[in-house]
């Protein structure tokens, strides 16, 4: 005997390669910063292409945007973290004097 096929699952497509790009280009901001906005980018543009064409990858897609959204945040504070202390610090050296 010989069983049915089984009908064809969305596991049996293609991976999006531009999620695949978005995840990377996101883990590599941790060492290039500006990476992460490069994997943001590719990561919504990677879902959009799943959802239009029946890809696979969306969970690379959106990992990549997590981690490339965590980065740019950690970026921002510790832009202002740092401006912060340059305030303070120009702000102490022009009362001092």
């Amino acid at each position: 005997m010989t069983s049915p096929p089984r009908p064809a699952s969305p596991d049996d497509g293609p991976v999006n390669a531009m999620a695949i790009a978005a995840f990377a280009l996101s883990v590599l901001a941790v060492f290039v910063t500006p990476a992460a906005l490069a994997g943001v980018v590719c990561g919504h543009l990677a879902r959009r292409q799943i959802r239009r064409r029946g890809e696979r990858g969306d969970s690379w897609a959106q990992a990549a945007l997590i981690i490339g959204y965590l980065l740019i945040g950690a970026a921002v504070a510790g832009l202002l973290l740092f401006g912060g202390f340059v305030a303070t610090f120009f702000g102490i050296m022009a009362g001092a004097g």
